[in-house]
């Protein structure tokens, strides 16, 4: 998962935001859904682009960086985290 906590200036957003960019691709749509999200690492500040494509190729970049950073032992421990697996009460199922 890439995310990005902040005001997303490309967008001018009045208010505070997180987004949740995730790496794996789904067979279901979940939209509205509750979602477990660890953030782990940082790759970069916040930042505003001069057009949208310029802002899809950074965050096609920072989707690059956490791809390889999840294939490390570190972060794959992270994924077996209890707080992720939790099932019941609104929590994403397995």
């Amino acid at each position: 998962m890439v995310g990005s906590i902040g005001w997303n200036p490309f967008f001018q957003n009045s208010e505070k935001t997180i987004e949740a960019n995730l790496l794996h691709e789904f067979d279901q749509d979940f939209y509205g859904s509750e979602l477990r999200l660890i953030f782990c690492g940082y790759i970069r500040p916040e930042r505003d682009f001069e057009s949208l494509e310029a802002l899809k190729d950074a965050i096609r970049h920072d989707q690059q960086i956490a791809w390889e950073a999840c294939q490390l032992e570190s972060c794959r421990q992270i994924q077996s985290d209890e707080f992720l697996l939790a099932t019941g009460n609104g929590a994403c199922e397995q």
